[in-house]
């Protein structure tokens, strides 16, 4: 009888193993990847995410320009991701917020580069992003408003009767991922919007991501040997004893 008592307290101690073990592993395989894409647009106009690169996944991801038809022209685009950030890189930023007509020139939003990242701090545990638009600006009938270098987290430009922008948008969600976008624009009176040089972060460490699936298999073996053999020796014991007492 002891030796039974003393079997179901080990078997219990390995099972309290095992899901412990599963719920260390739990957050990390549950995680998003991490990401960065040049643009995306909804509503009427509707393409996107553009050259999206992810981790785990797909990084670096590049391309000689983009074109979002009647919205957005680029030149040269470098998105990548790691295990602990990402960031965009999106050049020759030209975006038509209203279009010419016969007696308007057209009001469009420039810039040379447009730049997000976010990074997970691996010592706080606290992730973080930035955003920077070189030489941008945005001009046509009448209009020359410039838009920060550098700008605060969610600074908002007013275009009048045509849109509204933010500049490094981010916004949070429950789980923490932080969301980085460089150029955020929404057009008044329209259900358009257009997203420019995105990040995104999530509050984790996913160094380990692609490994732990594999590791499942090696942990829960070596785990369930140790209950087998336990069994297999107070197997045999039992039989010998039953063996002397014959």
């Amino acid at each position: 009888m002891q030796k039974i008592r003393g079997l179901a307290k080990v078997t219990a101690s390995l099972s309290l193993a095992c899901g412990i073990a599963a719920a260390a592993a739990g957050p990390a395989l549950a995680a998003s990847p991490n990401e960065a894409y040049a643009a995306l647009a909804t509503g009427p106009i509707s393409a996107g995410p553009l050259y999206e690169a992810t981790f785990p996944g797909t990084s670096p991801v590049s391309a000689g320009s983009v074109s979002i038809p009647g919205l957005l022209t680029a030149g040269v685009i470098t998105d990548s991701a790691s295990a602990t950030g990402a960031s965009t890189s999106v050049a020759n930023v030209s975006v038509t917020l209203a279009a010419a007509t016969a007696l308007l020139t057209a009001v469009s939003l420039t810039a040379d580069l447009v730049t997000s990242s976010c990074t997970f701090n691996t010592t706080d545990g606290t992730v973080s992003g930035t955003a920077s638009i070189t030489n941008g600006a945005v001009g046509g009938r009448l209009l020359a408003i410039s838009l920060a270098a550098n700008p605060a987290k969610n600074t908002t430009v007013t275009v009048p009767g045509i849109a509204t922008l933010t500049l490094n948008r981010q916004t949070t969600a429950t789980d923490g991922t932080l969301t980085v976008d460089a150029i955020y624009v929404s057009l008044l009176n329209s259900t358009q919007t257009l997203t420019i040089g995105t990040s995104v972060c999530n509050t984790a460490n996913l160094a380990g991501a692609p490994a732990l699936p594999g590791m499942a298999t090696p942990i829960g073996a070596t785990l369930a040997g140790l209950v087998g053999f336990s069994g297999i020796g107070y197997f045999l014991n039992r039989r010998r004893r039953v063996a002397s007492q014959g």
